[in-house]
């Protein structure tokens, strides 16, 4: 039985040394939080000018006025997004290098993928990882996502490289001022990941609602058509695919959600599996996770203003994902819902794999069997979400969610 972990201090936090310092630290950093100083950093930090198209620095620039215009952000929280942005530029500047030493990536072909949607909190990272576990396929480790490409793009040695002991060294101080994410959302370095940070390298995701108030950014981001930077992220996954195999990819982001059309017109012969979860439990949680880092990242803990984002900005990827579910072809679609794939593992896995070319062998009920026998649910503990931190009435929210609950029929947890 695991841990049960209630976070007593969660609106009003009792920082830690670790915690305080890195939030006074913070406050000793005057940044310049514009396009134009991130790309000069990256450009300095590589010795690279080449972006690409550059169309990118209109997005950036916006992105980078609405966490300026969020005046309840630290500095270590405006810190962690200013260093964020370099990093993604710097992989931009290199994915560049690469497509133009090694053009003939270009004659690999992303076939039969399989995408995993669902909201966040919905099982979607086990799904992820257990999947990946089957050494056929193709997934993304947190520290790759970091930085997707090696600085020797001849060497054959791709398996230890700087680019490890970086995220080993960022996980470890991650650890120190956040300990209890690890039984939230665990970001081992070789953790399976979203491609999210892949497609942050065009400056489009709704990642940045993560990590600050940014509905300036949420609003741009919604109204322009994603179909190019679905694409620009199809090339990444074809230089990956390049670099090292296999060449059958497993993926998975929440964003998806709400970009059904954009990614089905990228990747057409996908097999998509969508997790479904009463959106009660994911707000809840969300809002617990975030309002837990908020105790560095910002001035201030508001665990109900967390809640209440996340409640509108959950109903808006359902919305959405509702209104385009029908365009996902049916043999193409496996729905899994989260307390099947909790009573069920490998039960779920084997639904996925028989809408896939990809046959369920004798060597992937091993290796996943393997997974979870060695990752049970609350492994690093269990999180407490209450109810009464958020002061919601039930009632109403699930009313506001009927459109969602009528047309999966999802169980209510709560």
């Amino acid at each position: 039985m695991s841990k049960k972990i209630k976070i007593q201090d969660l609106k009003n936090p009792l920082l830690t040394d670790v915690q305080q310092s890195a939030k006074d630290y913070g406050e000793t950093i005057k940044l310049n939080l514009t396009a134009g100083a991130i790309i000069n950093s990256a450009c300095n930090n590589t010795g690279l000018k080449d972006f690409g198209s550059e169309d990118f620095v209109e997005r950036l620039n916006i992105l980078m006025e609405s966490v300026t215009n969020d005046t309840g952000l630290a500095g270590i929280g405006k810190l962690g997004i200013f260093n964020d942005q370099i990093r993604y530029a710097e992989n931009r500047l290199k994915f560049e290098k690469f497509k133009k030493q090694f053009p003939q990536y270009e004659n690999e072909v992303i076939s039969q993928p399989i995408i995993i949607i669902g909201l966040p909190r919905s099982g979607t990272t086990h799904l992820l990882n257990l999947i990946a576990s089957d050494s056929r396929l193709k997934s993304i480790p947190y520290w790759e996502s970091l930085r997707p490409f090696p600085e020797n793009l001849t060497s054959s040695n791709l398996d230890k490289d700087l680019r490890q002991e970086i995220a080993f060294k960022e996980y470890e101080n991650f650890l120190q001022t956040m300990p209890l994410l690890k039984s939230m959302h665990d970001m081992h370095p070789n953790h399976i990941h979203e491609e999210i940070e892949l497609q942050a390298m065009d400056f489009s995701t709704y990642l940045p609602e993560w990590l600050a108030y940014v509905p300036e950014w949420r609003d741009y981001y919604l109204k322009n058509d994603q179909i190019n930077h679905y694409k620009y992220l199809k090339e990444i996954l074809k230089v990956m695919q390049f670099i090292k195999g296999p060449k059958k990819w497993v993926l998975k982001s929440p964003q998806h959600l709400e970009q059904i059309n954009p990614l089905i017109k990228t990747f057409p012969d996908a097999t998509f599996v969508i997790t479904y979860r009463d959106p009660l439990s994911v707000v809840l949680s969300t809002a617990t996770m975030l309002s837990y880092g908020d105790r560095v990242r910002r001035y201030k803990v508001e665990p109900k203003i967390n809640f209440n984002y996340w409640r509108n900005r959950i109903k808006i990827l359902l919305q959405r994902f509702t209104e385009n579910y029908e365009s996902i072809p049916l043999g193409q679609r496996c729905d899994i819902f989260f307390h099947d794939l909790i009573k069920d593992n490998l039960g779920s896995v084997k639904n996925i794999y028989s809408k896939n070319s990809l046959e369920f062998n004798n060597l992937a009920n091993d290796e996943i069997q393997e997974y979870i026998d060695l990752n049970k649910r609350g492994k690093h503990g269990q999180i407490i979400y209450d109810l009464d931190d958020y002061e919601v009435n039930q009632s109403d929210f699930y009313k506001s969610f009927e459109f969602y609950f009528k047309k999966f029929n999802v169980f209510k947890e709560l």
